[in-house]
């Protein structure tokens, strides 16, 4: 693409005269010719020639200059330089008179004058100017101001637009050119110039054409433009040589500033056939790509025709009606039901809270009631142990409870029962527990069986999943059934107490239905899709209703409750897995419920005392048997402890086992006792309560590093029975005792000591 060669007007200096001065100035005859040759200056006059009009020839100007050997005395003359640009003027309108088709040739200046003067310039040659006289110079100037009275027409060049105040009348033009100022005198303008009429029409022209015409019409219209400008070049070429008749000398052919060479090259480079070889091989390497890209492009396009054949075909084949009619029926269904449901669930739960606030209300009762007993019976004692007379050397006889001084010696070491509710209590809770099941009937009682009975719902979605197992799979129905089933699960298990063990949750209606629907209808277990549903509602209903239970009703200190309890988790824990593995937010939720109950109990409802030794001596005492009795019942609360292992992390268990409840209440109680049968009973009992698990790994050397004080008692009551070389039946049976403790708890090393010192390998083959 070819630039397009700017028009640059350069600004000279014009002739301000009137024709008055003129013909003063020429009526001097030849004296003034004279005069002004001889204070002529160097000067230029630019040939015009107009580039915006490609038809209308340019013309220039004659030049004048004074020759080199012209002698340097002769001052130039200011004051005249006027008179010298009129008589000039003078000059170049009569020569323009002697052609009519220069006659007409605006004033202004081109691109190609400004080549003129810059290739005259350069010339060596003199010039020498021919003026004509006054009577062709005065002809010449009335013929132009004639052909400027008869222009009818705007010149595209000019700023001046139809209706402006510049349109004057037409004998303003003559004057223009005569009264026009120096280009000391003229004003400047600071603000652009208003654009001509052709540049607007260029303007128009070029905006339209990038909004119609396409690229194709643009390199058209370039190549028009090219051709255009070099006709001009060849014309303007053609003026130039016309100018030669008139100043009788050899102008050069101006040449545009700006237009830009074409270099063509005098020879071609050679071309060998390796270079064209070349060539082709990349061209044909190009064309290959092209044509596997488009062999690919078929395949796709095959390939997309296969699959829309064969969709076409299936949706053929399938009665499209019979898909709609199920969808929409199942779409309305699902929709009643959660609205049903929606309606229902404050039902629901105003029944679930006022049950399990009964539960709460009697577990609170009971342990008020087993607390406020344990409180009057120590400061009972307390007064009896501290407020006796010593002469009567703690007799305290007669404030003694009757029972106490009955105890047999079989009831010491026995665990004491559960606390259990009265009759009174009992009916109470039934009468209660009787209402709010007979109102948890009636939440359902005007919904339609469809919409509350759980296995006429799970038949729905039983035949959307044979009907269209794609779109059942896709709309994730396994995942949203425990949460849409979770509101008449709860409603079923609101007569449901986990801390009983006459009842099951695996009986009520919802687990069978459930149950069958995950995994009966004859799909294979791992090929189940809704295999996880039942598991997801043990955790996310069940567990969290058991969680409730557990914070607020369940009494660790209650064998048969927390029997019950661990039970059902365990059996949950081997048919669902929801312990194992990582675990998730709800099932280390009820963990932590466990763990925070045991270690409430541990700090609150774990209470032995101590007494003085002369107390304790006497078995049938009540200091005796009240520590005893509180003895025994921490005891349980070990054993009830050691119920949850596997269910809640080993060292947790450990630490609320060991280090809290035998370190600091139960082992004060065994070191203090004085008679070793019964030190041996209650080691052997504590020994019991711990879990299995716990010594599996453990094969030679010492036991847990948490029963290490333990194990060391057994060793100094081993060795306190053989203290007098006692060596009787009874020794040795209590001797086995102990033997068989510290082989539970694994503790090899004190066997090892007892068994080298008092010769009773025969007592350890018993064991084995």
């Amino acid at each position: 693409m070819f630039n397009k060669k700017p028009r640059r007007n350069f600004r000279q200096r014009k002739n301000e005269s009137s024709d008055e001065d003129e013909n003063e100035k020429l009526s001097g005859g030849d004296a003034g010719k004279e005069t002004e040759k001889a204070d002529l200056p160097r000067s230029n006059v630019s040939p015009q020639c107009d580039s915006s009009d490609p038809e209308q020839p340019s013309v220039t100007a004659l030049q004048s200059k004074d020759t080199k050997h012209q002698s340097k005395s002769n001052a130039l003359s200011f004051l005249d330089e006027k008179d010298f640009k009129k008589s000039r003027d003078v000059s170049v309108r009569s020569a323009s008179d002697s052609d009519s088709s220069v006659e007409d040739i605006p004033p202004d200046s081109d691109d190609g004058s400004s080549s003129t003067i810059s290739s005259s310039s350069g010339s060596s040659k003199p010039r020498t100017v021919v003026i004509p006289d006054a009577k062709k110079i005065h002809a010449a100037k009335e013929k132009r101001r004639q052909a400027r009275a008869q222009q009818d027409y705007i010149s595209l060049d000019s700023p001046r637009t139809p209706g402006s105040l510049q349109e004057e009348d037409p004998s303003s033009g003559e004057q223009d050119g005569d009264n026009e100022l120096d280009d000391h005198e003229r004003r400047i303008e600071f603000a652009p110039k208003p654009k001509t009429l052709r540049e607007r029409m260029t303007e128009k022209m070029g905006s339209d054409s990038d909004e119609s015409f396409s690229d194709s019409q643009e390199e058209e219209d370039q190549q028009i433009w090219e051709e255009q400008q070099i006709g001009k070049g060849v014309k303007r070429h053609q003026c130039f040589k016309d100018l030669s008749l008139y100043s009788h000398k050899e102008w050069q052919a101006p040449r545009p500033g700006r237009q830009k060479k074409m270099d063509i090259p005098e020879t071609l480079p050679s071309v060998s056939i390796d270079v064209i070889k070349k060539r082709i091989i990349t061209k044909l390497d190009s064309l290959g790509e092209v044509h596997r890209a488009r062999e690919a492009e078929l395949r796709r396009m095959q390939l997309d025709m296969e699959m829309a054949k064969s969709s076409l075909e299936s949706l053929e084949n399938h009665a499209a009606d019979e898909h709609l009619r199920f969808y929409r029926t199942m779409n309305i269904f699902s929709r009643n039901l959660l609205e049903c449901l929606s309606e229902k669930m404050a039902l629901v739960n105003t029944v679930e809270l006022d049950m399990h606030s009964l539960y709460i209300d009697q577990a609170e009762a009971l342990m008020s009631q087993r607390r406020e007993a344990l409180q009057e019976e120590s400061s009972r004692i307390q007064k009896l142990t501290y407020n006796t007379d010593s002469h009567s050397n703690g007799d305290t006889s007669g404030d003694s409870n009757p029972t106490w001084q009955t105890l047999s010696e079989e009831d010491i070491g026995c665990v004491p029962c559960d606390w259990e509710p009265t009759t009174e209590q009992q009916a109470e809770l039934q009468s209660k527990r009787d209402d709010l099941l007979k109102k948890a009937k009636e939440v359902f009682a005007d919904v339609q069986t469809d919409f509350w009975d759980v296995k006429k719902i799970l038949s729905r979605f039983d035949e959307w999943r044979v009907s269209f197992q794609d779109s059942y799979s896709n709309a994730y129905i396994g995942l949203c059934l425990p949460k849409l089933l979770a509101p008449l699960i709860r409603h079923q298990l609101i007569g449901w107490n986990p801390l009983q063990a006459d009842e099951d949750f695996e009986a009520l209606p919802w687990y069978s239905a459930v149950e069958r629907f995950c995994h009966g209808q004859g799909y294979e277990e791992s090929e189940n899709m809704d295999k996880t549903t039942l598991p997801t509602i043990i955790e996310k209903t069940i567990l969290s209703k058991v969680q409730g239970f557990v914070e607020l009703v369940w009494d660790p200190l209650s064998a048969q409750q927390s029997q019950t309890l661990t039970t059902l988790c365990k059996r949950t824990q081997d048919d669902y897995s929801i312990f194992d593995g990582e675990q998730s937010k709800l099932v280390k939720a009820f963990v932590e419920a466990v763990i925070q109950r045991l270690r409430s109990a541990v700090d609150n409802d774990v209470f032995v005392p101590l007494y003085p030794k002369k107390f304790l001596e006497d078995k049938q005492s009540p200091q005796f048997q009240f520590q005893n009795k509180q003895f025994w019942s921490a005891v349980k609360l070990l054993g009830n402890m050691a119920l949850w292992d596997g269910l809640i992390p080993e060292h947790i268990l450990k630490e609320l086992m060991l280090e809290k409840l035998l370190s600091r209440y139960l082992m004060i109680t065994v070191l203090n006792e004085s008679d070793p049968k019964h030190t041996i009973q209650k080691c052997k009992k504590i020994a019991d309560s711990f879990p299995e698990s716990w010594f599996i790994e453990v094969n030679t050397g010492s036991s847990l590093p948490q029963l290490f004080n333990f194990s060391k008692h057994l060793l100094q009551t081993a060795h306190a029975l053989f203290k007098d070389n006692n060596d009787s039946s009874s020794t040795r049976a209590l001797l086995s005792d102990v033997l068989f403790v510290l082989k539970n708890i694994k503790a090899h090393d004190s066997i090892r000591t007892i068994t080298e010192k008092y010769h009773c390998e025969d007592l350890l083959q018993t064991l084995l």
